[in-house]
């Protein structure tokens, strides 16, 4: 594929850790992928790193809790 048709995006992930704390107690995949306009795939990899930074904990299948 073509370098040409790839994005790069940055992203402030404490920032948006302070946004979600903000917003309620769960947050699934997809409903960040929806919010974001990224792929479920992408928004997995973000809840990922937010989890390392402990701003969410993994409950379940593509459901995470907000650490308050």
């Amino acid at each position: 594929m073509r370098k040409d048709r790839y994005l790069t995006i940055t992203i402030d992930l404490h920032r948006l850790g302070r946004r979600l704390k903000n917003k309620g107690y769960w947050i699934r995949v997809k409903d960040l992928a929806y919010e974001m306009g990224v792929s479920t795939k992408t928004a997995g990899r973000i809840l990922v790193a937010l989890e390392k930074l402990g701003y969410v904990k993994r409950r379940g299948n593509g459901v995470y809790r907000v650490v308050v």
